[in-house]
């Protein structure tokens, strides 16, 4: 395990008006840090109340700031978007935001589980990888991972942390998804979902942020690439059913769609450009195997995860059916901050 260093007290966050920025802002605060956030939009006032804040587009670059460590969670995670903006927002924004804080001694990248190809079932950090299988945001991801680490990084720590499928209370992504699934009553799912899935509390993904702010620089582990999950792999369609039948109050029945017509579809509004939340890649995480190994991240930086979906669960429900299922959905800018009784 590395060693760890007297806590630094301030810190830089991107992407703070998002879900994972916004947890990681409350997170920091509430352990008494100097929070500067930034984000392209005028930030909520709950914001206002924990961090600074600089209104700044990473895709246009921003001035120059000075933390002890700068966390960057900014990113365009679509499965849609054109790779133009992909490349602009994850690529070109990582290269900023580096550029804006060179002289913090640790840089922290919240990267994706969308880095891995669908070749294994376990995915371990240093497997190899073919870029061709990537969705076009994961490779986004991976060439963003790949500037990084070809960086020079005497001096300072870059951590690069690989979190699947994030969720917890504030979520504006997983979660108006899932929602979408039920129709009539029903949910109608993309077969029959009896896939094992990681998945990542949001305060798992703060806590291995934290362990990774307070490492000391170090000749041979300057640089790190760690999975974040919870301990254990979940199927989905025991997660889904329980999930969905809890936030409207009754047992719902579980439909499962024939999965090759859907990837026929799905591959088709791709090719015409049609494609929005439905994609093949969407597709192929309920549908396909995706468990990442967290050994490395329990040994190198002491990384415990003591949460799990279910101990969640009726949180998040009870947080969905305050605001409304139907205004839910729509994923309203605010929303990662509309969570007045979370902690």
């Amino acid at each position: 395990m590395l060693k760890k260093t007297t806590q630094p007290k301030r810190i830089f966050i991107t992407g703070a008006t998002g879900f994972v920025g916004a947890t990681l802002v409350r997170h920091f605060a509430a352990r008494g840090w100097e929070v500067t956030a930034s984000g392209r939009t005028d930030p909520p006032k709950p914001l206002l109340d924990l961090a600074r804040y600089v209104r700044a587009d990473i895709q246009q670059g921003l001035p120059r700031q000075t933390a002890d460590v700068v966390v960057h969670a900014a990113a365009l995670a679509s499965d849609s978007a054109p790779w133009s903006d992909l490349k602009r927002a994850n690529v070109d924004g990582t290269r900023h935001v580096f550029e804006a804080t060179r002289y913090c001694r640790c840089f922290i990248y919240i990267s994706s589980s969308s880095v891995y190809d669908s070749q294994n079932a376990i995915h371990f950090e240093d497997e190899p990888v073919d870029y061709q299988q990537l969705s076009p945001y994961g490779r986004s991801k991976r060439l963003a991972e790949d500037w990084l680490l070809e960086q020079d990084w005497e001096g300072r720590i870059l951590c690069i942390l690989r979190p699947r499928a994030v969720y917890g209370v504030g979520d504006r992504v997983l979660l108006p998804r899932l929602l979408r699934l039920v129709k009539f009553g029903q949910i109608m799912a993309p077969g029959d979902m009896r896939v094992l899935s990681s998945l990542t509390h949001v305060d798992h993904l703060a806590a291995a942020v934290e362990c990774c702010a307070s490492l000391q620089v170090s000749e041979n582990s300057n640089r790190q690439i760690l999975n974040v999950a919870d301990a254990k792999p979940y199927e989905m369609r025991e997660v889904v059913q329980r999930l969905l039948s809890e936030i409207h109050g009754k047992e719902l029945t579980f439909r499962a769609l024939p999965i090759r017509p859907l990837r026929l579809l799905a591959n088709c509004l791709e090719r015409l450009h049609l494609a929005n939340q439905f994609t093949p890649y969407s597709l192929a995480a309920v549908s396909q195997h995706c468990v990442l190994d967290i050994q490395r991240i329990k040994t190198n930086i002491g990384y415990q995860p003591e949460l799990h979906f279910w101990k969640a669960l009726p949180q998040i429900a009870s947080w969905i059916k305050n605001i409304g299922t139907n205004r839910f959905k729509t994923a309203f800018e605010n929303l990662p901050w509309d969570v007045p009784n979370h902690k």
